[in-house]
């Protein structure tokens, strides 16, 4: 039975503080919202779509490890705010492209995209990239990390609607609307940090499911194989 033989949606989100402790690094923050999908699927409809309805300032871009080395899966980054100038370009081009490319392939390693359905995929990435962003090395390695969470969310088919019933009220956005109660600087950051703690508890139970299912589809496949061998004794 396939991983990925529907389509599949997976979000992630990486921010950390500015080198000099002035608060959250909100310049580079990197944010993906992802679609995935077999052959057949929606997703290569959008695949097709995003690597072919260029316009101005809005560019879709297959992702690629290295000069004509494109990703397996095939897949295509689109960029979430408009690109006004060179600098921009260059980012989205190449720290941002590097790191959604690598966690692609990284997730095919470690077993989270099949290697035997990766040809038969298709991916379709959105990535935030501030008109500010003024640090390429967290542009590259925010989008990788938001990449793997987002990927590794979508093939475990997390978050389930049952766990956000019970979690949305308490769980806090760390750009949220300033409250009453976020009354100075500290208590925002303080929200911010609980806010980023919370996603990242989520990102680890998204992968501990996907290691669940992992087993489950393993030990599947081997009752399947025994029974295959009792039947085939029996004929002989």
């Amino acid at each position: 039975m396939a991983v990925i033989d529907r389509v599949l949606i997976g979000e992630g989100l990486v921010i950390e503080d500015r080198p000099d402790g002035s608060g959250l690094d909100l310049k580079n923050v990197a944010h993906i919202d992802l679609i995935m999908g077999p052959r057949g699927s929606a997703a290569e409809d959008a695949f097709c779509r995003t690597l072919t309805d260029q316009k101005q300032g809005v560019n879709g871009l297959l992702a690629i490890a290295a000069p004509n080395m494109m990703v397996k899966p095939n897949t295509v980054m689109f960029n979430k705010v408009t690109i006004k100038d060179g600098r921009q370009a260059t980012q989205m081009f190449g720290p941002a492209q590097r790191g959604v490319a690598m966690a692609v392939m990284d997730c095919v390693a470690d077993g989270t995209i099949p290697l035997e359905e990766a040809d038969d995929v298709f991916i379709c990435v959105g990535v935030f990239i501030d008109s500010k962003a003024d640090m390429d090395d967290r542009i590259q390695d925010w989008n990788y990390r938001a990449t793997k969470i987002a990927i590794k969310a979508a093939v475990a088919r997390e978050p389930k609607a049952a766990d956000v019933v019970k979690q949305y009220k308490e769980a806090l956005h760390p750009f949220a609307a300033k409250t009453p109660e976020a009354q100075n600087r500290r208590s925002e950051d303080k929200a911010a940090a609980l806010a980023i703690s919370q996603m990242q508890e989520r990102s680890k139970h998204a992968q501990g499911a996907l290691a669940a299912k992992t087993k489950e589809d393993a030990e599947s496949a081997l009752a399947v194989s025994q029974m295959q061998d009792r039947i085939n004794t029996t004929r002989v």
